[in-house]
C-alpha cells in the first residue's frame, strides 16, 4: 500500500539510485583509492572483513565482497561487489525506511548524501562515516516510530555501528535523541538507556585501547592548542573554506532552519544550529591544508548530514508541500549536477587506471612479480598520480587474471619512505609505504607471490599517449 501511494516518488529515487549503481560498475577501479584498497586486501587476505581502530562500522562496508571470497568468486566479481557495496547498502537502507517507516523522503536524503558533499569522495566509498549516515537515516525513522519491537531492534543495532564508526558520529547520534527529546520527552527512555550505555562503552574503550593512529590524532589536536595554531587567522580561512566549497550546503542548512522556524519549531533549529556550529568547529579542528581533496570531503561530510536530518524529523509546512513539483525538478537538477562532476572526476581516474594497466603488462613481460617506478615519469596533466594505494592496487588488478598473474608495483618515493626498502628480504613485498608483509600472509587462491626481489620498472614508450587517447573519449 506504501508503495502505491508514493509510487511515482519511489520510482525516481530508484531511478537516481540506478543512476549511482551504474557508476559504481563503471569505475569500480577507480574507487579502490587509498583506503578503499586497503581494507579491501586485508579482507581478502585475512578472509573476514576487516577492522580497525575499533571502528566495527567497516564490517558493512565488506559484506558483499566477503562473501565474493567465501564463494571463491574471480577476482574481478570481487571488485565489483566491493563497489557496488557502498551503492547498495544505501538503497538498502531507502528500501526500509520506506518498507516499515513509509518515509520516502529518506530516498532524497541518501542520494544527497552519495553526491551533494563529495566529488573525489565517491572513489574512496567506504569511509565510516559515508555509512554512518545511512544508518542515521534508519535510526531516525526508527525512533520516530511506534513500531517498538522491530524498531527497537534496529536502533539498537544501527546505534551500535554509529558510535562505533567516528567519534563524530557519536556527536551526530546524541544530536538526534537530543531532538527527539525535546519533542517527546522520556517516551522511549530504555531507548535512550541503550545508546547511551553504548556510548559510554565505547568511549571507555577508546579511552584505555585507542590506537596509535587516534592517538596521534588528538595529540596533534591539543598541540595546535598549546602552539596557538587555533586563532582568528585559522578561523577566518575554516570559515573562508566552507563558504568556497559548501555554499549549498549552508544555504540548504539555513532553508530548512527557516522553514522549521516559520512551522513553529525553532527550539529544533536552534538545536540543529548548535550542534552544526560544533561540527563546523570539529572539522575544522581536522582539517589541514585550506584545499578541496579526497580527505576534506571526509572531514566536512557531517555538514550535509545535519543539513538535511531534519527533513526527517521535522513536519514541513503545508505551503512547502504545495512546492512538491518545483523542489522535485531542483533535487533531480542538482543530482545531475553533482553526479556529472564525479563522472568527470572519474574520467580522470580513469588515465591513472589506464596508467598503471599498462605498467602491470610491461611488468608480466620481465622475469619478477616486484617492482619500482619512478613517479615522476608518471607525470601527466590533469591526471591524477600514484600514491601510496599503488602497490595494493595493483596487486589487486593484476590477480583479476589469475593468482599466478599476480604482481606489485610501488613507487620510488614509498620504497625509500623511511628506509622501508630494508625490510624487503625476498620473502616478503611492500604493503605500503609504512611496511611489508610476508607472501605467506596472502590469500593464496587469489595472490601467489614467489620470492624476488625488486626491480626497476621503466614505463615503454611516451606516457602521454594514454591521455590523449583517454581525452579523445567521451567517458561514461
Amino acid at each position: 500500500m506504501i508503495f502505491l501511494k508514493n509510487r511515482w516518488l519511489i520510482l525516481l529515487q530508484t531511478a537516481l539510485f540506478a543512476v549511482l549503481i551504474a557508476m559504481a560498475v563503471v569505475f569500480f577501479r577507480e574507487r579502490l583509492l587509498v583506503d578503499s584498497g586497503y581494507y579491501l586486501l586485508r579482507m581478502i587476505n585475512h578472509g573476514w572483513p576487516w577492522v580497525e581502530h575499533q571502528r566495527y562500522i567497516l564490517v558493512l562496508s565488506q559484506i558483499l565482497p566477503w562473501l565474493g571470497v567465501v564463494f571463491q568468486l574471480p577476482m574481478k566479481v570481487i571488485l565489483l561487489l566491493y563497489s557496488l557495496n557502498h551503492v547498495l547498502f544505501p538503497l538498502f537502507v531507502f528500501y526500509l525506511t520506506v518498507k516499515i517507516y513509509n518515509k520516502p523522503i529518506a530516498g532524497f536524503v541518501l542520494l544527497l548524501f552519495q553526491t551533494a558533499g563529495l566529488i573525489t569522495g565517491f572513489f574512496v566509498p567506504m569511509f565510516e562515516l559515508y555509512y554512518a549516515g545511512s544508518l542515521l537515516v534508519l535510526f531516525v525513522s526508527a525512533l520516530y516510530s511506534h513500531k517498538s519491537l522491530a524498531s527497537n531492534i534496529i536502533l539498537s543495532l544501527s546505534g551500535f555501528f554509529i558510535i562505533s564508526s567516528h567519534p563524530i558520529g557519536i556527536v551526530l547520534l546524541f544530536m538526534v535523541m537530543v531532538i527527539h527529546f525535546l519533542k517527546h520527552k522520556w517516551e522511549k527512555a530504555s531507548i535512550y538507556g541503550v545508546i547511551l550505555t553504548i556510548m559510554f562503552s565505547m568511549l571507555l574503550l577508546k579511552y584505555f585501547n585507542a590506537s596509535e593512529y587516534e592517538s596521534g590524532k588528538t595529540a596533534a589536536i591539543i598541540s595546535g592548542f598549546s602552539e596557538g595554531k587555533y586563532n582568528l587567522t585559522w578561523l577566518g580561512g575554516m570559515i573562508g573554506f566552507v563558504f568556497s566549497n559548501y555554499l549549498p550546503v549552508l544555504l540548504t542548512a539555513t532553508g530548512i532552519w527557516i522553514a522549521m522556524i516559520i512551522n513553529k519549531s525553532a527550539k529544533e533549529a536552534f538545536v540543529y544550529f548548535a550542534f552544526f556550529m560544533v561540527i563546523f568547529f570539529l572539522s575544522a579542528l581536522n582539517t589541514g591544508t585550506l584545499q578541496n581533496s579526497r580527505y576534506n570531503e571526509q572531514v566536512w561530510f557531517p555538514l550535509s548530514v545535519i543539513a538535511l536530518l531534519p527533513l526527517l524529523t521535522t513536519k514541513i509546512a503545508g505551503w512547502i508541500e504545495k512546492l512538491k513539483p518545483l523542489l522535485m525538478v531542483v533535487f533531480v537538477l542538482l543530482f545531475a549536477f553533482r553526479v556529472n562532476l564525479i563522472r568527470e572526476e572519474g574520467n580522470r581516474y580513469s588515465q591513472r587506471t589506464e596508467i598503471l594497466m599498462k605498467l602491470i603488462s610491461q611488468a608480466r613481460e620481465m622475469n619478477g612479480q616486484h617492482f619500482v617506478v619512478d613517479e615522476k615519469e608518471l607525470e601527466i596533466e590533469n591526471v591524477p598520480g600514484p600514491n601510496w594505494s599503488y602497490p595494493i592496487e595493483s596487486l589487486l588488478f593484476s590477480a583479476e587474471s589469475g593468482p599466478d598473474s599476480a604482481l606489485t608495483i610501488c613507487t620510488t618515493e614509498d620504497f625509500y619512505f623511511y628506509d622501508v626498502y630494508r625490510e624487503l628480504n625476498g620473502s616478503n613485498y611492500l604493503f605500503w609505504r609504512i611496511g611489508t608483509e610476508l607472501h605467506t600472509g596472502l590469500n593464496g587462491k587469489y595472490f601467489r607471490l614467489q620470492n624476488g626481489k625488486y626491480q626497476q620498472l621503466i614505463p615503454e614508450g611516451d606516457i602521454n599517449e594514454v591521455s590523449e587517447k583517454q581525452s579523445g573519449k567521451s567517458g561514461l
